[in-house]
């Protein structure tokens, strides 16, 4: 009798260990690491952008592209949290004279008018602005666990080049001039005095909203890929000859092609500066790689699965069909 009361007390002490190393997580959370936690609105936030709408129903290719895709978003905001919380802990911080700076600088990059586009209200800037403060955080993280690699010899630079030429060798390119502006209106507008025989160059100059105005709307040479999917139908147009109009989130475009050029093979003494630092970032990835999977096992991490699964691809949007009278 003694026996199976201390037998029972056995199994009572492993059921509660074991209810207590499985975090029971309430359906709001994706998943927890440590005491923080991934909510369904965080992740969803997050996958929106990187989607795009889905038969109905889902293809089975869709419906496992999906899922790797939830899986892959789910590691990188876990892998966020941990390097966050290490950040904490090393005493990190970012001060608010470095976020301005930070702030500053990308909103340059953006065409003018087009960040105040995306940042509508106060709500959106403050969000926008944790964003980049954390992102910032992550970057001083990562450059005080992987410090600078020391100094690549000519020898490996070779290797590289020689290993991986194919990647050396540039597609087709095109150089175009743009005008973008904020108005359908504006836009036909300046389509229609383009093809009276008004010079692209000198309109962009005065109407484009973009910072390459002042050059006349030149972005240069480009290749397939290298911009957003709107510039893409450059590539179908002859020299001189002149688009339609485009609709981005910066505006309404109008794209004129200057030049255009063949595959090109870049020799060694034109790519070996940008090989060092290639393979310095490789091995600055590396070092950060394993200090990451290192912190990562002394994590607590539970994964609501029942929760990640129901999370559905979008439907597709649904088109009105205008009645014929």
């Amino acid at each position: 009798m003694r026996y199976w009361c201390g037998l029972f007390m056995v199994i009572v002490i492993l059921v509660a260990l074991l209810t207590a190393c499985t975090k029971e997580l309430p359906p709001t959370v994706v998943a927890a690491v440590d005491s923080d936690s991934i909510t369904v609105e965080e992740f969803t936030a997050e996958l929106a952008p990187l989607v795009s709408s889905y038969q109905t129903p889902p293809s089975p290719q869709e419906e496992a592209d999906f899922k790797n895709l939830k899986k892959a978003l789910l590691d990188q905001l876990i892998d966020k949290r941990i390097i966050l919380a290490e950040a904490q802990k090393m005493g990190m911080t970012v001060s608010e004279d470095e976020l301005e700076d930070a702030f500053t600088r990308l909103k340059k990059s953006y065409p003018q008018g087009g960040f105040d586009e995306l940042l509508r209200n106060d709500a959106a800037l403050r969000q926008w602005k944790e964003r980049l403060r954390q992102r910032l955080l992550i970057e001083k993280v990562i450059n005080r666990v992987s410090p600078p690699t020391a100094a690549i010899d000519e020898d490996a630079v070779r290797k590289y080049y020689k290993k991986h030429r194919a990647d050396f060798i540039a597609s087709d390119q095109v150089r175009a001039r743009q005008i973008v502006v904020k108005s359908r209106q504006e836009a036909e507008d300046l389509l229609k005095r383009i093809k009276r025989g008004d010079s692209f160059e000198e309109l962009a100059k005065k109407h484009s909203i973009t910072p390459e105005a002042d050059q006349g709307g030149d972005l240069g040479f480009f290749g397939r890929g290298d911009m957003p999917q709107e510039f893409d139908v450059v590539f179908s147009l002859q020299v001189g000859e002149t688009s339609g109009i485009v609709q981005s989130p910066y505006g309404y475009h109008i794209f004129q092609v200057v030049a255009k050029r063949g595959e090109k093979e870049s020799n060694f003494d034109e790519v070996k500066d940008r090989i060092r630092k290639m393979i310095a970032q490789e091995e600055e990835e590396k070092v950060f790689q394993r200090w990451l999977k290192k912190v990562k096992k002394k994590a607590s991490i539970t994964v609501n699965k029942g929760t990640l699964e129901a999370i559905r691809p979008p439907a597709p949007p649904r088109v009105e069909t205008q009645k014929k009278k």
